[in-house]
């Protein structure tokens, strides 16, 4: 009698197919997760450019009423990380922040001019995706 060191073809194209339902139901779990986490990554960036534009404001006495990357009459914030984020950040008289906004190519949130803003404003659930 031979012994039988192989798999058959029909054992094969069983755990073809069991791998291939795995991945169709886990696909769809680990793409929302990767977009999660890109949204994610915008708010943290956003945070920062938040955080950055409250500190220049600080050192600065007031004089830069708002910062931008677009605007010729606001400075551009002196930052390090992701530099294809277009934001525009406003002061009122009194120090607070009461416009904010921050894009890329993928996402953008934007609070209006209006009421004062904190860092906590700015969240996942006021993103937006696209242009």
């Amino acid at each position: 009698m031979k012994r039988k060191n192989a798999f058959t073809l029909v054992e094969l194209l069983a755990v073809i197919a069991i791998l291939a339902i795995l991945i169709i139901i886990a696909l769809p779990n680990i793409l929302r997760m990767f977009n999660n986490a890109k949204k994610n990554s915008f708010v943290t960036e956003a945070r920062s450019i938040f955080k950055t534009a409250e500190q220049n404001y600080i050192s600065s006495n007031g004089e830069n009423y708002c910062y931008s990357d677009d605007y010729e009459e606001c400075p551009a914030l002196d930052m390090s990380g992701r530099n294809n984020i277009h934001y525009i950040v406003s002061f009122d008289e009194n120090g607070n922040i009461v416009e904010f906004g921050a894009a890329d190519d993928n996402f953008y949130l934007y609070i209006p001019y209006g009421n004062v803003i904190s860092i906590e404003d700015v969240t996942v659930e006021i993103l937006q995706e696209g242009l």
